[in-house]
């Protein structure tokens, strides 16, 4: 009778499973999985790369543990930590976050489950969460967003399925960047360029004949 190769035995993948599940428990014992919250408190970034530097729920008296549970919705017990290190934001942009964003809550990812790699993402807007302890406003700020950039000529096909995609097409009329989105029209799709410049009829002349839709003087205004 042929012996089995350990792989093989039932013990051993049992062994292996548990193994494997006890390096992962070790691994990630204490560290943050998913995604984070905690309060904005400084913008000024010294490098200008759009960082923030928060205060975790997880270690912030002001954030009780369970909401709405009695006792258990207490605040947290222990004295205000520390800031954190700079988060990095993305996507990445050269300057400093909006001051409004100061003594906002946000969504922070923790990547990798550490909080060293967090990322900054989006407002937080939870009244509920917070009604016992401040009043917290609507956000009137967010993360931003940064548009894809397109060579004019290779732009993704225009089709019912990118219908509402923008983009900036690059080298587009006049070799310019032009923000552009996919819509319908006349029964076909096609990329449309949203214009910067408000388009005004500032005079409009008479013909020989008195008739008023002839020559039109028109005038742009910048507002971009």
């Amino acid at each position: 009778m042929a012996t089995p190769k350990l792989h093989r035995v039932p013990l051993i993948q049992q062994l292996a499973v548990m193994q494997q599940a006890s390096e992962a428990n070790l691994k990630f014992a204490g560290l943050p999985r998913g995604t984070l919250r905690g309060t904005v408190v400084d913008v000024d970034d010294p490098e200008s790369r759009g960082r923030v530097r928060v205060i975790f729920d997880d270690f912030d008296p002001n954030i009780p543990e369970v909401s709405g549970a009695g006792e258990a919705s207490k605040p947290r017990e222990g004295e205000a930590p520390d800031a954190s290190h700079w988060i990095d934001v993305s996507p990445a942009f050269k300057g400093k976050q909006p001051k409004g964003l100061v003594g906002k809550r946000v969504n922070i990812a923790a990547s990798n489950g550490q909080y060293q790699y967090a990322v900054l993402q989006d407002v937080v807007y939870d009244p509920q969460l917070l009604a016992t302890g401040k009043n917290i406003d609507m956000p009137n700020n967010s993360s931003m967003t940064r548009l894809p950039v397109y060579s004019s000529g290779d732009l993704p096909p225009a089709s019912a399925e990118n219908v509402g995609c923008l983009i900036i097409e690059d080298g587009g009329f006049d070799g310019m960047q032009w923000l552009s989105v996919c819509l319908k029209r006349s029964g076909g799709y096609t990329w449309v360029n949203l214009i910067d410049r408000l388009h005004i009829h500032d005079s409009q002349v008479n013909d020989s004949r008195g008739d008023a839709e002839g020559t039109v003087n028109d005038d742009t205004h910048a507002t971009t």
